[in-house]
């Protein structure tokens, strides 16, 4: 769900980088207030895990056997997961630009329409995500079922808006964009749902402390964190092998309804995850340098906030 470079008008990209440089802006402000000095490891973690779970395309069709899904793939996007763990929607802000950020420089999603990613993400997926989990759960719906329908909606709502951006750019027709993405990201919110679901649950069970609703209480995540960068760095090594090469829902409803399929137009590091030449070994150092990347920048930045606020 990534829009590549060249998809949007250069004037309306920028007007969503406006609007993406407000809300950032409004989460670095949440994150030196209001989020926990111990979760701090806990939030890079799980920034550098959803990097390499978003390497990882899932075909749709293993999760929904149908054939409209055949060739279609889906990734993990965390927006909700994030806001729900963290107790507020500036959390998938943050993290999901930090996401982004990184990926755009392997030619994931792009440099210049990155505001209009982080707006449909971060913004529209976290916003929504979170606020639909908190009002199912005061309605008194099952946590599990609160939480798989805030993911839902937190997949669902950004590809819409998605396709009005397109649309407003000339890219694409609108009845039937709506119509592709709602199907394809449609079926990737089930999958989001199930997984927001289950890390959720594996996270409260084993460590009920750190997710707290009425606020954090002081906690230790050191084993969490620890257990957390394992995972995703073995995840992130056997991420080349995992991956499906079926197209994404955004990249399928491309070569449906556009006649020139678009691609990213500006690359700094290696494309599509791989450094050339390398074969698989280089589609794996890319992945675990993107995943080392977002855990240097987040600590890095978390120290000089925090050095920042003890100077005032």
């Amino acid at each position: 769900m990534h829009i590549p470079d060249g998809s949007i008008v250069w004037y309306q990209a920028a007007v969503y980088w406006l609007i993406a440089i407000i809300f950032i802006a409004r989460s670095i402000k949440w994150a030196r207030s209001d989020l926990n000095e111990d979760m701090i490891p806990l939030f890079g973690v799980l920034a550098a895990g959803m990097f390499v779970l978003q390497t990882i395309n899932i075909a749709a069709n293993l999760l929904i056997p149908l054939p409209v899904l055949g060739g279609v793939s889906w990734h993990v996007v965390g927006a909700a997961l994030a806001a729900i763990i963290f107790a507020s929607p500036w959390a998938a802000v943050l993290l999901l630009t930090l996401v982004l950020a990184v990926q755009s420089l392997f030619g994931d999603g792009g440099i210049t329409v990155m505001g209009a990613n982080i707006l449909n993400m971060g913004i529209i997926g976290g916003f929504f995500g979170y606020y639909s989990f908190i009002a199912l759960s005061r309605l008194s719906v099952r946590r599990s079922i609160a939480l798989f329908a805030g993911a839902w909606i937190s997949m669902i709502l950004p590809a819409i808006a998605l396709v009005f951006e397109l649309w407003l750019s000339g890219t694409f027709p609108l009845k039937e964009g709506v119509l592709y993405m709602s199907i394809f990201q449609g079926a990737a919110g089930i999958g989001e749902g199930i997984i927001t679901v289950i890390v959720f649950n594996a996270i409260i069970r084993a460590r009920p402390d750190i997710i707290a609703e009425e606020g954090y209480k002081k906690v230790s995540t050191a084993k969490v964190v620890v257990a957390g960068i394992v995972a995703f760095a073995g995840l992130a090594i056997a991420a080349p092998f995992l991956a499906s090469s079926n197209p994404d829902g955004l990249e399928h409803t491309t070569s449906l309804l556009v006649k020139d399929n678009i691609k990213n137009t500006i690359t700094l590091l290696f494309s599509d995850y791989a450094i050339p030449g390398m074969g698989k070994m280089g589609e794996i150092a890319a992945i675990v340098i993107g995943f080392a990347a977002i855990l240097i920048i987040w600590f890095g930045a978390a120290k000089i906030l925090r050095t920042a606020d003890k100077r005032r």
